[in-house]
């Protein structure tokens, strides 16, 4: 999760359950797990104005992702504490 606006700041970072298997000169494999699921959770400040976006960065990874598809698809919630 990222701060857009005023100015860009990632606030909250996870990762995709993601299996590597790396056997010297026989295989290589890198992969997402079928039907994982990323939490975020966090407590950031915020200011009024501020715009918030949910991005996925590949950092590597050439597949399409379907995210939030074939099931309860993506949450997002955010709560005021004061």
């Amino acid at each position: 999760m990222q701060r857009i606006t005023p100015t860009a700041t990632d606030l909250i970072i996870a990762d995709f359950p993601v299996l590597n298997v790396n056997v010297a000169l026989v295989l290589t494999l890198r992969a997402i797990l079928g039907a994982g699921t990323v939490t975020l959770a966090g407590d950031v400040q915020l200011n009024a104005g501020d715009t918030l976006g949910l991005f996925y960065v590949a950092n590597g990874l050439t597949i399409n992702l379907n995210l939030g598809g074939g099931g309860e698809g993506i949450v997002w919630s955010i709560h005021r504490l004061t």
